[in-house]
């Protein structure tokens, strides 16, 4: 070990006329930076998006966790096992590069002993992983193929590259090796092979190879920093920096202008007046940037229920639309000769009109996305535009606008909802009241019977925890979520001041609802209207009911159930625990999880106001979804959303699996296991409604 501590080894030698590759490193920084400054430019010609500058610290955190701990990126076993084997490797070999080029030309001793034993040892360790990496990397994208993987020349291109850069430099160090004896050779395995198969060149012909080598790798490697601005490799700019500048609120808060502010403004031009990403130039210079970060790894469209499901809708393909127009009319403004030429429309040119109206905002692409790109952020702006500005709107989906607009809710008259209020006895909290839960009840559970068992489930489960609660009554409409996922922003703020209004008019601690978009309406996104609660979800509730032993499940049924993630509830809100832990409390409840569960779970289908679409293209999503339950054994399927329990009661129907399989909320099963509208009868009595 004490030798070790000698250990070191010549620094270019046999190079003579080195004068050359500082000016070769001068040329490739000066390509490299100005190809940074176009890129930064093409970002910045992007609209403002100024909250992206708030909480640095919080970003910063953020990007060394991604960027170091590669989260995102090993979310897939292959791919994050071949870019781990490229990323950290690389590391290592510019540590190295770099304490060789301080002792060179700074003259420090760095490069010897202990410190020249890890960094050779890791480099060649490195090289290799690095070439295994690559080697994995081409295999996937030339013979396995997947068919979300896009595969291009510049991917393949980048690939090799990376291998030139490994083997030139193996060549150098073995070319080294086969001519200058080396005492510490045994700790560049990889270099002392190769030395010793062209030990029989001689001296003077190795050392030419030795130089020819070298140079070879060092114009490779200033040609590949040059090149980083111009190529797939500029995701090593990019990616950092979009996780830098990443949405850090919560995932189901849009941004938006205030309207009804804008509009009454004395400068207000309506002539000017846009709502939403019509052109290239309404992109925010986050957009732009997100479309630079995307490397096209098809992760998206692999998880993408539309995609699954075979309809002309793609993620990847969005992004990559976008990215392809702001370049191109990028490129016929600079040739043009006088005027700039008119910029155009993203729906029309980058993509047909119905196109992104097949996207379920269930941000499972975002939830993949290694680049940290808001995919949905930027749909929901298309579709904002394309709603109020062009009038442009699925014909299912502008009827249940109107209705919205006309009668408060996307299902029927505000008389129903008043009149099952009264049936069921539900206590109205109004004006100036107070109670400790105000029960958001939700549309459609309001006006579908079939859901109506939902709330009632749910409010005699409340009772039954002795837990003051009460409703809005007619002062509950619906909360906008159908106009915030269709597009028309203006009644969507319209509504959403108008409910914020009505519940702060009572005094609660808890808003309670069943309803996922409601939950995530209420929570996240009334706060830009003055709409500060706590807000909670009922499986939430379920949960801490059952903690606390104010719910105790007593009686059941064997079951192989199944529970669906809304998206609405997991990935939006982060809610996997609560609904589980509910139902492993259900007596004779054997739990079991779908192929795609908690972040990877598909869509029902409904998402993205799917529950008053149906564009008729490929496979229906919920039925697909009902196939990975049958394949499991499951009998029961359960949920914690009213428009997830109807697309799955649909999709089962349509397999003709109804009597093999059934779908229930987790309020309702939470109900029959604990029947707290039997409590005032005997055990035995129970027992028997429990069999019957």
């Amino acid at each position: 070990m004490s030798e070790l501590s000698e250990a070191t080894r010549p620094i270019l030698w046999n190079i003579s006329g080195t004068w050359a590759m500082y000016l070769m490193f001068v040329v490739a920084l000066g390509i490299f930076c100005w190809g940074v400054y176009l890129r930064v430019r093409t970002w910045k010609e992007g609209k403002a998006d100024g909250e992206r500058f708030l909480d640095l610290g919080k970003r910063f955190v953020l990007l060394v966790r991604e960027v170091l701990f590669q989260g995102r990126v090993r979310g897939r076993l292959v791919p994050g096992l071949f870019h781990s084997l490229i990323f950290y490797s690389f590391a290592v070999l510019v540590v190295t590069t770099a304490v060789v080029a301080l002792d060179a030309d700074f003259g420090t001793s760095l490069f010897e002993g202990y410190l020249y034993v890890a960094l050779t040892v890791g480099s060649e360790l490195g090289g290799v992983l690095i070439l295994i990496g690559v080697g994995m990397a081409l295999w996937r994208r030339l013979v396995t193929r997947p068919s979300w993987l896009p595969t291009e020349g510049q991917d393949v291109w980048a690939l090799a590259f990376l291998g030139l850069l490994i083997l030139t430099g193996f060549l150098v160090e073995g070319a080294r090796l086969a001519v200058l004896p080396d005492r510490w050779a045994y700790l560049s395995p990889v270099g002392w092979g190769l030395g010793k198969s062209m030990a029989w060149i001689g001296p003077e012909a190795g050392a030419w190879v030795h130089r020819a080598s070298w140079w070879v790798h060092t114009l490779a490697a200033m040609a590949w920093l040059a090149t980083i601005p111009y190529t797939k490799f500029v995701h090593m700019l990019a990616l950092p920096t979009n996780t830098f500048f990443s949405k850090l609120k919560p995932k189901g808060e849009l941004a938006r202008v205030d309207l009804e502010e804008l509009m009454s403004r004395d400068d207000f031009d309506e002539d000017t007046f846009k709502v939403g990403v019509q052109q290239v130039t309404d992109f925010t210079w986050k957009n732009r940037l997100d479309f630079d970060a995307c490397i096209s790894c098809g992760r998206c469209d692999e998880i993408c229920p539309a995609v699954q499901a075979g309809h002309p809708f793609s993620p990847r393909r969005f992004v990559a639309g976008c990215r392809d127009l702001v370049a191109g009319w990028k490129e016929e403004a600079s040739q043009a000769d006088s005027e700039t030429p008119p910029a155009p429309d993203v729906v029309g040119k980058a993509f047909d009109k119905e196109f992104i109206w097949y996207c379920r905002t269930c941000l499972a692409c975002m939830e993949v996305c290694p680049a940290c790109i808001e995919h949905v952020d930027s749909i929901m702006e298309v579709r904002r535009n394309e709603v109020l500005m062009q009038g442009r709107v699925p014909t299912e989906a502008g009827r249940a606008l109107k209705s919205l607009e006309n009668l408060g809710n996307p299902f029927g008259p505000q008389g129903d909802r008043i009149e099952w209020i009264q049936e069921t006895g539900l206590r109205v909290v109004g004006p100036g009241e107070s109670c400790d839960v105000i029960y958001w009840v939700g549309c459609c559970t309001t006006f579908d019977e079939s859901k109506r068992a939902i709330a009632e489930d749910l409010c005699r489960l409340m009772e039954a925890c002795g837990i003051d609660f009460g409703v809005l009554g007619k002062d509950e409409r619906c909360c906008g979520d159908p106009a915030r996922l269709i597009g028309d922003e203006r009644l969507f703020q319209d509504i959403a001041r108008k409910q914020v209004e009505a519940l702060n008019k009572r005094k609660f601690k808890v808003l309670l609802t069943s309803c996922p978009h409601c939950y995530n309406v209420l929570k996240n996104e009334y706060k830009q209207f003055g709409g500060n609660w706590t807000v909670a979800h009922h499986s939430e509730f379920l949960h801490e009911m059952l903690w606390t032993g104010d719910l105790k499940p007593e009686v059941g049924r064997k079951r192989r159930i199944v529970y669906h993630d809304p998206c609405y509830l997991g990935r939006y809100q982060g809610v996997y625990r609560s609904p589980r832990e509910v139902l492993k409390a259900i007596p004779g409840a054997e739990v079991l999880e779908m192929p795609a569960n908690r972040e990877r779970s598909m869509c029902c289908g409904g998402g993205g106001g799917h529950f008053w679409m149906d564009l008729k293209s490929g496979k229906r999503i919920n039925n697909l979804r009902i196939e990975q339950a049958e394949k499991l054994g499951a009998d029961t399927i359960v949920t914690a959303c009213a428009y997830c329990k109807q697309m799955l009661e649909d999709g089962v129907k349509q397999k003709d699996l109804d009597e093999r399989i059934e779908v229930v909320d987790l309020a309702t099963l939470t109900r029959s296991s604990i029947l707290p509208c039997c409590e005032t009868r005997s055990k035995s009595q129970q027992g028997e409604a429990c069999e019957q």
